[in-house]
């Protein structure tokens, strides 16, 4: 076996077998391979225009590069010895144009900022994927959200019935959760929309390259500032991973309240059977499958940026090879989180309300204390700390007597003043009966981000509005992306006649 061409200056052989194969990033690299083809093609143009190379060089390299980027990964030889997808390129390069010509394509250039660049270039893809699914999950939402305007249920705190409130009211704080994720993505993609190229190794080089040439035609929007940082950081992936971390475990908190309410203890919604699957013992079983996957995937991606965080915590400037190992980290995380959440908005949209079981068990749950309370301060002029505890002893004793909250009388009103603050009082018997019906509640309900029906409507106006403001912003940097690869490429090819 040879040396290689890469090793063949330092070393006398070649690396042992299996320390090669334990090196080697080969098997991850796909995700990069178009990515690090195009900025070898900018790399190329860059060091014809400052004449670094010769416009015939430049073009004889370009056409290798033209060809590959056409016929995919498969033109290349990914075997281990040769460490990454980056050496791989450059020996398929050097095999067409030969060597005399090949070789120059390294020319003030290093992996370090190649590959930096490179996964830049794909996870600004990637993120704008996750900024998709993530829209695509709040509309759907927001679209539930509209259709239960008037489906009351009870709202829980401890998981135990607190308040009444719609499912429109739950599901828009969801919509909300959602687009603050989205934001968090939009912050990562703009920080990743940074170009290392240039940076060599980390100290840049003497050649008179120009790195805003390059950034500009990969379609970036600045160039690193210091050089060392550009190739021994990645808290631009941090922040990413640390965005959909966030996401999916947003994400999970839904699919274990779906999974919650689908169950027969709680029996507020109806999982279609497309989204469920049974025992294979016992045959009456109808399992919320994929909510409970969903809930697993967001202890992997929260356990990748945890991994994450751990290997970059302790690594000197400038690069590291356990810098490898955080990519396919970074790549899992985005791609669990794209795929979940794209899953579970199809979940969503299939689950059917049971509304008369939701208001039959805000009614049966006392929901409406806090309001009955509310309204003998408003009455009795008492404080609500006196009110409090004239509602819960009420309450006591409801429950005592196997009664309902609207069973509650006056009475009952009378009696817990006298036993709990020393004085009776007591309440017109309408407005006791007013105070006790969850729908009189949920009417007065209409303070900013409430769920009474005006107050929702507000806010289903004003989540449409914000994600569609979103989409537009996703729609031009996705166009953005789309157009600077275009460029690079015709610019490539015009360099080929």
């Amino acid at each position: 076996m040879g040396v290689g061409l890469l090793r063949r200056g330092r070393f006398a052989r070649p690396m042992e077998p299996a320390a090669s194969e334990y090196i080697s990033s080969m098997k991850d690299d796909s995700v990069i391979f178009h990515p690090v083809v195009q900025i070898n093609i900018a790399h190329t143009i860059m060091l014809a225009e400052q004449g670094i190379i010769s416009g015939k060089e430049a073009a004889a390299i370009l056409r290798a590069l033209h060809e590959l980027h056409r016929g995919g990964i498969s033109k290349l030889d990914l075997r281990p010895e040769l460490e990454d997808i980056h050496i791989a390129v450059e020996e398929f390069v050097t095999k067409k144009t030969g060597e005399e010509i090949g070789g120059k394509l390294h020319t003030a250039k290093s992996r370090n900022d190649q590959v930096a660049t490179a996964i830049r270039l794909a996870l600004r893809k990637k993120l704008l994927d996750l900024e998709e699914r993530l829209l695509g999950l709040a509309s759907t939402l927001l679209a539930q959200a509209e259709k239960n305007i008037d489906t009351i249920m009870p709202g829980y705190t401890h998981l135990q019935i607190a308040e009444p409130t719609t499912l429109s009211h739950h599901l828009s704080a969801y919509v909300t959760a959602f687009l603050r994720d989205i934001e968090r993505v939009e912050h990562a993609y703009e920080l990743t929309d940074t170009c290392p190229m240039g940076a060599c190794a980390f100290a840049g080089t003497s050649f008179p390259i120009d790195r805003e040439m390059v950034a500009r035609l990969l379609g970036f929007k600045k160039v690193g500032e210091n050089t060392m940082d550009a190739v021994g950081s990645r808290d631009f992936a941090l922040q990413a991973m640390s965005a959909a971390a966030i996401a999916i475990d947003n994400l999970s908190r839904l699919a274990e309240e779906i999974i919650l309410w689908s169950s027969a203890e709680f029996s507020l919604i109806d999982i279609p059977d497309e989204f469920s699957a049974t025992s294979s013992i016992m045959p009456q079983k109808k399992n919320p499958v994929v909510a409970e996957l969903a809930r697993a995937k967001a202890a992997k991606v929260i356990g990748n940026l945890a991994g994450a965080l751990t290997l970059v915590k302790a690594l000197p400037q400038a690069y590291n090879l356990d810098l490898q190992e955080l990519t396919p980290l970074l790549w899992n995380s985005i791609d669990e989180t794209v795929s979940s959440l794209e899953v579970m908005a199809k979940l969503v949209a299939s689950i059917k309300p049971k509304r008369e079981e939701m208001l039959a068990r805000a009614k049966r749950g006392f929901s409406v204390a806090t309001e009955l309370a509310a309204n003998l301060v408003r009455e009795a002029g008492i404080s609500f700390r006196e009110a409090h505890s004239v509602v819960g002893r009420m309450i006591s004793m409801a429950i005592a007597s196997n009664r309902t909250a609207g069973e509650l009388t006056v009475e009952d009103l009378k009696r817990a003043s006298h036993e709990v603050i020393g004085r009776e009082i007591t309440l017109n018997p309408e407005k006791l009966r007013k105070a006790l019906d969850v729908e009189n509640c949920l009417a007065s309900r209409n303070v900013v981000g409430g769920p009474g029906p005006k107050a929702i409507r507000r806010q289903l106006t004003a989540l449409k509005q914000r994600i569609q403001t979103h989409h537009k912003k996703l729609w031009t940097w996705r166009r953005a992306v789309t157009k600077a690869e275009e460029r690079l490429l015709n610019e490539a090819e015009g360099r080929l006649r």
